[in-house]
């Protein structure tokens, strides 16, 4: 399959046939709490998402392969009782259905919105019978928080609410610290690779947390709750966290490292990393930095992940780190930081 490319919506796509098509196509809201839209709707409805890029920087993009559009998707800006959000939205071509499709735009959107707009609550409202909509809206990290309900759903419908992981920066609680302390053990009893091998002395691991604690940048990706939307300073369970370090020479001031990133083992698969990742780099890029740094352990099978999150490998040593179960390589990767997609166009 070749690759997805995902554009901004413009006017230009309101005169697309197949894409006014996937907005009336009755089959395609079978199983939503809505209807199809006319036409005149949707031509008006495309129309509106292609005037929100110019208006809030960020809206709906086309998913396009071998140039040719098979869906749109992305995010756009809200406000529900005075809160500001963005709205996860995804929709097919119908020969676009069950292949992953959905998911690849889905998970892009949540990336993106964590890493540039982590101010605003990433917002999904999924039928309860849209099984593929539920399946793809978990894969890209959203969180399931329980029903609710709109004036406009149908009678004995309400909808399922979901929210993306919520960044958190700034010094932890007392409570907090505990709770980075026991993920990193969690990790390192589960064979993470950050810095100890299993069964490492909680009071080694503890004395390192608070020595990062002292001189780096924290950033968490923690549980969104019902409460959070209103108030972002009430939230859930730790998911993972993260430091950047940025280094002291003037004329490395632009360059960031990014130390001890981990998430929680009973949740791997669930695209947490990917956005505990963009919650770092976008903290990063706030900060002034332009390129990213990480170094992991050779045969974890991280660099594949760090090359999807846009990493290219910048230096190893071979058997650069000793272990008690043999050597492994040291293996340094880097990033540059680029702007948000407003900025680029």
């Amino acid at each position: 399959m070749s690759e997805l490319r995902l554009r901004p919506i413009t006017d230009a796509d309101a005169a697309d046939e197949r894409i006014i098509g996937w907005h009336t196509d009755p089959e395609g809201y079978r199983l939503m709490l809505e209807e199809p839209r006319s036409p005149g709707e949707a031509v008006s409805a495309i129309r509106e998402w292609a005037a929100a890029w110019e208006r809030d920087g960020l809206s709906y993009w086309v998913a396009e392969r071998d140039g040719e559009p098979i869906g749109i998707g992305g995010l756009r800006q809200f406000t529900h009782k005075g809160v500001g959000y963005l709205n996860l939205y995804y929709r097919l071509d119908p020969s676009e259905r069950g292949r992953g499709t959905a998911r690849e735009i889905a998970r892009a959107a949540t990336a993106f919105g964590v890493e540039h707009r982590p101010d605003l609550p990433i917002v999904a409202r999924i039928g309860p019978i849209n099984e593929p909509s539920l399946r793809t809206a978990r894969s890209a990290g959203m969180i399931e928080l329980g029903e609710f309900r709109l004036p406009h759903d149908p009678p004995g419908e309400a909808s399922i609410l979901f929210n993306a992981p919520h960044v958190v920066t700034g010094p932890p609680t007392d409570a907090e610290r505990s709770e980075l302390l026991d993920l990193w053990v969690a990790v390192n009893d589960a064979g993470g690779a950050v810095g100890f091998e299993a069964g490492a002395p909680r009071a080694e691991v503890a004395r390192v947390l608070d020595e990062h604690l002292s001189s780096d940048m924290l950033v968490r990706l923690v549980h969104p709750t019902m409460d959070t939307f209103y108030d972002p300073s009430s939230y859930g369970a730790l998911i993972g966290f993260g430091f950047l370090r940025r280094p002291t020479a003037a004329v490395a001031r632009h360059r960031v490292s990014l130390l001890r990133v981990m998430t929680d083992p009973a949740l791997r698969g669930r695209w947490f990393g990917r956005l505990l990742v963009a919650a770092l780099h976008g903290q990063a890029r706030r900060s002034g930095a332009e390129i990213a740094e990480i170094d992991y352990r050779g045969g974890t099978g991280l660099g594949e992940f760090y090359e999807q999150c846009g990493y290219a490998e910048s230096g190893r040593v071979v058997d650069g780190l000793k272990f008690s179960f043999g050597y492994r390589d040291d293996v340094s990767m880097t990033c540059r930081l680029t702007p948000p997609v407003q900025q680029r166009r």
